[in-house]
């Protein structure tokens, strides 16, 4: 009679340690180099997002913002490798990277036409200092070849001088260099 109650346990204890894990924050490395932005997920983070490392170039970022949940890109109807509403979202949804559990601040980064993905959804223990360290290093002109202009350029350029450059109208009380995402 107990190992049939030890038997019935298992899937209980199983499914609390998943929920237990799921609570963690992600366990994400971000490297910020002058070339490049390197997103290394660590642990069952690599796991559930099935992807050791991305690699975005400096010059393929066009914005990057802090936002609530409730204003991150949707999710197709057809839902990606790992999706438990409330409480993970982990993977590659078409042309969108997501790794988050329950944080209601996350990073966005958008990228250009022709990177591996179009945007990145990530939940990070100080979204904030990552921001403001990657700002900072997209605005040093060093990050990028000098014939073609970056995101910190935009502000400054007029959609006829440079056509790539995404069409935006600037929200009241922001002082940022970068176009908030369309």
């Amino acid at each position: 009679m107990s190992s049939a109650l030890v038997l019935a346990a298992v899937p209980f204890v199983l499914a609390a340690g998943l929920l237990a894990l799921m609570k963690v924050p992600t366990n994400l490395q971000l490297t910020v180099t002058d070339n490049a932005f390197v997103i290394e997920p660590q642990g069952l983070d690599r796991w559930w997002t099935r992807r050791a490392r991305i690699e975005v170039p400096v010059s393929m970022i066009a914005s990057i913002r802090i936002a609530p949940r409730s204003e991150a890109p949707p999710l197709p109807r057809h839902r990606g490798p790992l999706h438990i509403r409330g409480l993970i979202t982990a993977g590659q949804y078409g042309n969108i990277f997501w790794d988050v559990r329950r944080g209601d601040q996350l990073l966005i980064i958008r990228c250009l036409p022709g990177a591996e993905f179009g945007t990145l959804v990530l939940q990070l223990a100080n979204p904030l200092a990552t921001l403001i360290r990657t700002r900072t290093v997209l605005a040093r002109p060093t990050g990028r070849p000098s014939a073609e202009p970056g995101p910190a350029d935009w502000a400054a350029l007029d959609a006829r001088q440079h056509p790539a450059a995404p069409r935006h109208r600037q929200r009241a009380g922001t002082h940022s260099p970068f176009p908030p995402a369309p």
